[in-house]
């Protein structure tokens, strides 16, 4: 009896995109420089196992041997919160004795997917493939003939379903029917549901984004369930052609004008998989009808509110009814030369990229401006995009923002451009600073003249010593005043522009911020710096440097010890 299903929570789909960020549809990296260097070595050595004359004529009657793996299922189900249901053995209608073997049609297409799997993506026996199904005519033919190739050469296969509740009973139904699909096809179902417009609306983000981030996810954590090797999903030529237009309207960079690529890294060990990526929607309309495939129609691929729709229904077909019947062909063989160019500059941009990176942290990479300027602009902007997808893993900013980053290396010291709601880059002396965006924390504290006092995970502590106690040394975090000089009242607060003091050892006042920026402090960090202050004047920057009007003398005759400690 199969287990009671347990979908995810809202709650437990944000942990895990807070846990494993994914990168968005609609920003792939190139096309084939795109995958880790052991992925690289894995395919090289499968290569010298690939059978390239079996043919699919030859074993395409080969019975079915379907591996009941349900019980170790069940256990990486109950560890992961993920739902699934048993293995069923396929039943007569489905049985591939069925197909159609003299239809050229639909051997040409089973042909060319098998070229794909076992010739390109080196896909054999033991390979485990994770089918991203949602019940419309592309996924639903991906199952089918994923199912076909799958008796044939004996990979096992696993159906995952993402939930969005977008459209009511309406998802609800999908989920039952992809359910059932995958119990006549005999293969293990995965599914979890999220409420993606509390979603969307909680990250200030669009339905669309929203909807791909969390079903990523999903398949991310169904892959690590099923021990996948792939995760294949059912785009075709028609949504690579749309990807470009919605690219080249936003003003992506060259990377974006390629479409969706054939493939491309999804976790560490598992790649992304298009099968059907050089099929139009026609010809997989026609290969259903040929199988007597059954699909859902999603009504929400009407709705014009939807800017991938809008390019479907309404741009598409004005091009092909004004301009050219075949566009699709067209664009689909330009994104193809533009992923050759593509190719060849990204090795450029990979090549040189660790030449103007600096202080790489999660938070945060810097870049060097006299490096970064001998390059030419066009592959400055390569720079940025792939720096900014390599160490945020987010949408890379557009050509227009692009222009806005690079305006600043001629601005000066603390010019800042807000890229995103969460991303900031600002100049700072011979960098560009790219910074996740953090809440500044404001400070204005009134402590006593002795005391300890705990700020921002540091302790500062006053103490009144004696001569024999003072111990000059080069720490910036211990410093010594004269006690007579300091009031009884202080002030913690953030430094702000305008203020100024007298650095010890030195004649006449400065300002604060020219005194950081020859002391080369961050732009991260002066964000950061405090002050100890009486009304009117700055006694300490903290932890940098003391006034020296309050430095003690040969005169001084009681002393003030103050230190800063880090908790």
């Amino acid at each position: 009896m199969a287990k009671k299903k347990k979908i995810l929570s809202d709650e437990e789909l944000l942990a895990l995109l807070a846990e494993n960020p994914v990168l968005e549809e609609n920003n792939e990296p190139p096309i084939t420089s795109d995958l880790s260097e052991k992925t690289e070595k894995k395919f090289e050595k499968k290569l010298k196992y690939v059978n390239r004359k079996e043919t699919l004529s030859k074993l395409l009657d080969k019975p079915a041997k379907i591996n009941d793996k349900s019980k170790n299922i069940s256990k990486s189900i109950k560890k992961n919160k993920i739902d699934a249901i048993t293995v069923f053995r396929l039943p007569k209608s489905k049985s591939l004795s069925n197909n159609p073997k003299n239809n050229p049609i639909f051997l040409k297409f089973v042909q060319k997917i098998e070229h794909f799997l076992i010739n390109d993506m080196l896909i054999d026996g033991t390979s485990k493939i994770v089918l991203a199904v949602s019940g419309g005519v592309d996924s639903m033919t991906l199952l089918d003939v994923m199912a076909i190739l799958a008796e044939k050469y004996q990979f096992k296969l696993a159906v995952a379903h993402f939930n969005h509740n977008l459209r009511g009973a309406d998802s609800n139904k999908d989920l039952e029917f992809v359910k059932n699909e995958a119990k006549e096809y005999g293969l293990p179902f995965y599914c979890a549901s999220g409420k993606v417009k509390k979603y969307a609306e909680k990250n200030s983000i669009s339905i669309e984004t929203a909807a791909r981030i969390l079903r990523y996810n999903f398949f991310e954590r169904v892959s690590r369930n099923f021990n996948a090797d792939f995760v294949a999903t059912a785009h075709t030529a028609n949504d690579s052609v749309e990807t470009f237009f919605i690219n080249l309207f936003r003003g992506s960079g060259l990377t974006g004008l390629c479409g969706i690529p054939f493939r491309r890294q999804f976790i560490k060990d598992v790649l992304l998989i298009r099968p059907l990526i050089d099929f139009k929607k026609s010809q997989l309309i026609e290969y259903a009808n040929i199988r007597n495939i059954k699909w859902r129609e999603d009504s929400s691929n009407s709705l014009l509110e939807y800017t991938r729709n809008k390019v479907r229904l309404d741009l598409i077909p004005k091009l092909e009814n004004d301009f050219n019947p075949s566009i699709v062909d067209v664009i689909n063989r330009t994104t193809k030369l533009i992923q050759s160019a593509d190719k060849i500059i990204h090795s450029y941009v990979k090549k040189h990229l660790s030449d103007v990176i600096e202080n790489v942290s999660p938070d945060s990479f810097y870049i060097n401006i006299p490096i970064f300027s001998t390059f030419d602009k066009f592959v400055q902007g390569e720079m940025i995009q792939t720096a900014f997808l390599k160490y945020f893993r987010l949408t890379p900013p557009t050509l227009a923002k692009i222009d806005r980053i690079l305006d600043l290396i001629d601005s000066e010291t603390g010019a800042f451009f807000e890229i995103t709601k969460s991303i900031t880059v600002a100049k700072d002396r011979n960098y560009l600073v790219f910074f996740k965006n953090f809440e500044k924390k404001d400070v204005n504290l009134i402590i006593s003249k002795i005391g300890t006092h705990t700020i921002n995970g540091y302790k500062i502590n006053l103490q009144e010593v004696n001569k024999r106690q003072v111990k000059l040394s080069n720490s910036p975090n211990e410093e010594y005043l004269d006690f007579d000089l300091v009031p009884s009242l202080l002030y913690v607060r953030n430094w702000k522009e305008g203020d100024s003091f007298q650095p010890l050892g030195m004649q006449g006042t400065m300002k604060i911020s020219d005194f950081l920026t020859n002391q080369k402090i961050s732009f991260l960090e002066r964000s950061k710096v405090l002050v100890l202050c009486s009304k009117n004047d700055i006694i300490w920057i903290i932890g940098k440097r003391i006034n020296d009007k309050y430095k003690i003398t040969e005169g001084t005759k009681r002393f003030l010890k103050i230190e800063l400690i880090k908790l």
